[in-house]
């Protein structure tokens, strides 16, 4: 009888970690291209995309995988990144006004997270394929994201298929614990 508790207890722990890596994940933050939202060295709660992150908008922070689509000596693993969205399917992404803030459809888009920091290191006037996002750091000024990427495949635009999956939380260090907010732009 304690063996098939003991077999149960087992099947239950399993069972549970097995669907913690599939629904999420803890990731590393490798750079300061996410400051003042994210630090280096933070350590960040992912839900994972499962294939269709549809829910993602602009404002939403999410971890990409890159690879075969950027390159960055900032990140050791080469390919993974954290980024905002800024546009999706659709959208028409203009930078800038003369106050150095994007357009989106032709509105400023408000981005209080930036905390005054302006967009306009690169002129840009892109639209957003179907299933693809353009994703931008919240240190502008610091940040390889898809305004980099314009002359490579793509255009800088990441299909839908290469999110990993929305952060959600900061979970280390202990005084930096905190929910993601500013996930509707």
């Amino acid at each position: 009888m304690i063996r098939a508790g003991a077999l149960v207890a087992v099947a239950g722990v399993a069972a549970v970690l097995l669907a913690n890596a599939t629904v999420a994940e803890v990731r590393a933050v490798q750079s300061d291209s996410m400051e003042p939202t994210l630090a280096p060295d933070e350590r960040v709660l992912v839900a994972k995309a499962g294939g269709d992150p549809g829910d993602l908008g602009p404002g939403a922070v999410v971890v990409l995988d890159a690879r075969d689509l950027w390159t960055s000596a900032d990140d050791p693993d080469g390919s993974i990144f954290v980024k905002r969205v800024v546009g999706v399917g659709g959208d028409r992404i203009t930078c800038c006004t003369d106050e150095g803030a994007l357009l989106r459809n032709g509105a400023v888009l408000d981005e209080p997270y930036l905390s005054g920091a302006r967009s306009d290191q690169q002129a840009f006037d892109v639209i957003v394929p179907a299933d693809h996002y353009w994703l931008m750091g919240d240190n502008r000024a610091g940040s390889a994201d898809s305004r980099s990427h314009l002359g490579d495949p793509g255009g800088g635009n990441v299909p839908a298929s290469r999110i990993i999956g929305r952060v959600e939380a900061v979970i280390w260090p202990p005084g930096s614990v905190r929910r993601l907010e500013g996930s509707d732009g």
